[in-house]
């Protein structure tokens, strides 16, 4: 037989058979988490952008060009925003203090908003973002519009206040040009009057032309009259006296013109010079005057270099999800536990859960698999008769159970029945069945009255053998009394017909069922109860009388199905396995481990008996798993809720 490889269905078939033990180290994971990482108070954070704008003039942007780094710039106003004056008045303006509080007040509000000031600059740009953290959404909002609002009057103060100081200089600075240029005026005058006297003395040149004519003239007389008279002569002595006055007069004037041109050209320097002195202070004047025109306005103006762009709204959510995350880890460990104590419990556990185990481990079919009764009564798939019994208390439900074929026939269970019933291949061979199980609590009696049933649904003439001894129970799941019955048919104190039991007996007894009609079966069950318990139940059922009494069944019934006690405590399984055609193994999902089930075959089998297959019962798992080959949909039965089984 091929070996049988694991896929998703078995691996869900696993996890839900455990689905409590995951839960339950899921929550320890969880709480541990919640323990010992509590959620911190949720955070919310509002952020606002502001602008900075640049500089409106050539001059400035020149200076700041030259000066400073705009990357520097940008640094400097995020920590601006975050300093002590604009935190200060931010405070203020939300109330947490006065203007007259404290310093030890003042200076702690402060710190404390600071470290719910976030601010940086986004990428290259001369944008900065405020961001206000608070454990209330509203109060972080506020926080970062607060602050942006404050830092933009700030920046506006700020310029006003370098637009007056920079008027105020510029006033001194008009003060002093004005009395630079009026001095500079006076003196440019009075260099203007020097030079019109010296060029007016420079005029007096022409004197001395005159005066040099009249001595070349004087000397031309004199060498006319030296030709006619001697030196002593009256008129050359004038003569020589008019020439010696003249030089010595063209001497002096010679010297005085040379210098009054040095002077002049030297007053023409100067005049220039200050002229030019004059021009400048002018210049400055007016540059002055237009400055201060640019400061008044510039004070006066109420818009200034740094502007809010979007506002600060409402959060939605917190940012702190590390609490959150610490939860969620310790539920993904104690989730990853719970999975790992599943596969570990799972190779631990020796016991059988799915058809290809079972057939694999005991080299048997699986003939059946009978769901849990719950899955009918408690979730509702089918609707009881109005005349079925009151099962509130264990062992009336316990006696429902055994009866599930005959009070929902349309039921999955019952279904389940009848899949066994074809399964098992009934017929002229195989007409006495033992039902039996390796262990106690495995619901043989229940598997035996249904298959019963089921079998009796066909219109055979069907006998329930009450022939556990022990512990009986086929005839108080009909309501019958169990005397007499198996034991006084052999010991030979009553009849066989005496001790069955049929459908009148089953209406009038205990249990007041009352026969469905159509085809229920009940008119073809019959049952032997097992009588008052003998002291020695194993010599009961090894007597020869029982060898006969089965013989005589076989002619009367057409098939007849033993109960026993389990086959691993005592030996009443094996001596009733020995003489019927077949025998049907129960075993509960989950229950015994699969030793417990191959020795029971094992023990069987020594004894000569044929097994035909297993019964897995009392499944819990969900529709469509490996333990559960019928698949009905969500309708009360494949037959439908009013159709009746064959």
């Amino acid at each position: 037989m091929p070996q049988y490889e694991f896929n998703i269905k078995d691996y869900t078939r696993i996890f839900y058979k455990r689905k409590f033990l995951v839960l339950a180290t899921l929550l320890t994971g969880v709480i541990a988490g919640l323990i010992l990482f509590p959620p911190a108070p949720p955070v919310y954070k509002s952020s606002t952008t502001v602008k900075i704008e640049e500089r409106k003039t050539i001059a400035g942007l020149l200076t700041e060009w030259i000066v400073y780094n705009p990357g520097d710039i940008m640094a400097s106003q995020t920590n601006i925003i975050k300093g002590y004056p604009i935190i200060r008045h931010s405070a203020i303006r939300l109330g947490l203090i006065q203007e007259d509080s404290p310093m030890d007040q003042v200076h702690k509000v402060v710190s404390n908003l600071q470290e719910k000031i976030e601010t940086k600059r986004l990428d290259q740009t001369n944008i900065i973002e405020i961001t206000g953290i608070s454990n209330i959404a509203e109060d972080a909002m506020n926080l970062a519009n607060t602050v942006a609002a404050v830092y933009v009057e700030e920046n506006l103060r700020e310029k006003r206040e370098q637009a007056r100081s920079s008027r105020l200089f510029i006033e001194e600075q008009l003060l002093i040009l004005n009395k630079r240029l009026e001095e500079s005026e006076r003196t440019m005058g009075g260099a203007k009057e020097e030079a019109s006297r010296l060029k007016e003395l420079a005029y007096s040149g022409k004197e001395t032309g005159n005066l040099q004519e009249n001595l070349v003239e004087l000397k031309y007389q004199l060498a006319r009259l030296s030709q006619r008279y001697t030196g002593k002569n009256p008129k050359i002595i004038e003569l020589k006296q008019q020439i010696n006055d003249l030089e010595s007069r063209l001497e002096i004037k010679s010297d005085s013109y040379a210098l009054q041109n040095m002077e002049l050209s030297e007053q023409e320097l100067k005049q220039v010079k200050l002229a030019r002195e004059v021009e400048i202070n002018t210049k400055l004047y007016m540059m002055f005057k237009e400055k201060l025109e640019e400061a008044r306005i510039t004070e006066a103006q109420k818009v200034g270099d740094v502007s809010i762009i979007d506002p600060a709204v409402l959060s939605n959510a917190p940012v702190n999800t590390a609490g959150n995350i610490n939860v969620l880890l310790g539920g993904l460990i104690g989730l990853l536990t719970g999975i790992g104590l599943v596969f570990v419990l799972e190779a631990m556990d020796r016991s059988i859960w799915t058809v290809e185990e079972a057939e694999n481990i005991m080299k048997l079919p699986v003939l059946g698999v009978v769901p849990s009764a719950d899955r009918d009564i408690k979730k509702g798939r089918s609707k009881p008769a109005s005349n079925m019994p009151d099962i509130s208390s264990r062992e009336s439900a316990d006696i429902y159970i055994r009866m599930i074929t005959h009070h929902l026939p349309t039921s999955l269970m019952a279904e389940s029945f009848r899949n066994i019933r074809t399964n098992l291949r009934l017929g002229p061979s195989r007409k006495t069945i033992l039902v039996t199980s390796a262990g106690a609590g495995e619901g043989k009696t229940t598997v035996l009255v249904n298959l019963g049933l089921a079998v009796a649904q066909t219109g055979a003439k069907t006998l329930l053998v009450s022939s556990d001894l022990r512990k009986p129970a086929v005839s108080r799941s009909f309501g019958i009394r169990s005397g007499p019955g198996l034991t006084e048919v052999i010991s030979g104190t009553a009849t066989l017909d005496e001790a069955l039991k049929n459908i009148s007996d089953i209406i009038l007894g205990d249990a007041a069922l009352e026969m469905i009609t159509g085809s229920s079966g009940m008119d073809n069950i019959w049952i032997l109860p097992s009588g008052h318990p003998p002291v020695n139940p194993a010599e009961i059922l090894e007597s020869g009388k029982n060898v006969e009494l089965i013989e005589e069944l076989r002619r009367r019934f057409n098939y007849i199905f033993f109960d026993s006690p389990p086959v691993l405590p005592v030996t009443d399984a094996s001596l009733l396995a020995s003489r019927v055609d077949s025998v049907v193994l129960c075993y509960q999902v989950g229950k015994l481990p699969r030793e417990s089930l191959l020795r029971a075959k094992i023990q069987i089998e020594s004894v000569g008996a044929n097994i035909s297959g297993i019964v897995l019962n009392h499944n819990r798992l969900q529709k469509g798993t490996a333990l559960h080959p019928i698949h009905y949909g969500d309708k009360e039965s494949y037959y439908g809720e009013q159709s009746q089984p064959v």
